[in-house]
């Protein structure tokens, strides 16, 4: 069998009928999930169970179930999905280096440095 959604509307006038109520559809087999709506008096019940059978079981406790729709359970939400991770960039390529010009050159024009050493310049010892 499939999973179905029953929607009931019963009549709510206290909360020992709410008691009896719940009481009564958790023993049909086949129900996953029951939930009362007081407010609106409507009973949603969820599971593989009889349609048929749930309104049978309402009315034997006084209660005048009107069946309101049968259908699909609704979809459970998707979680949501992570965000990726980024991927890392590559690192920039370097820079080529840069071609310098160098000045126009001349051997005429070289600064040629001359040391001499002189004797009696040094450090005499007493």
């Amino acid at each position: 069998m499939t999973v179905k959604k029953v929607e009931i509307k019963v009549d709510i006038n206290c909360g020992k009928c709410n008691s009896a109520i719940m009481e009564a559809v958790t023993e049909i087999e086949g129900v996953n999930h029951i939930s009362l709506d007081e407010g609106n008096s409507i009973l949603t019940v969820v599971g593989t169970m009889d349609p048929v059978c749930v309104a049978t079981r309402l009315k034997k406790i006084k209660q005048k179930p009107v069946i309101i729709s049968v259908g699909p359970p609704p979809k459970p939400p998707e979680p949501p999905k992570p965000p990726e991770p980024e991927k890392p960039k590559p690192p920039p390529a370097p820079e080529p280096p840069k071609h310098v010009c160098k000045p126009p050159y001349c051997n005429s024009c070289d600064v040629v440095s001359v040391t001499t050493y002189e004797s009696g310049s040094g450090c005499t010892i007493l």
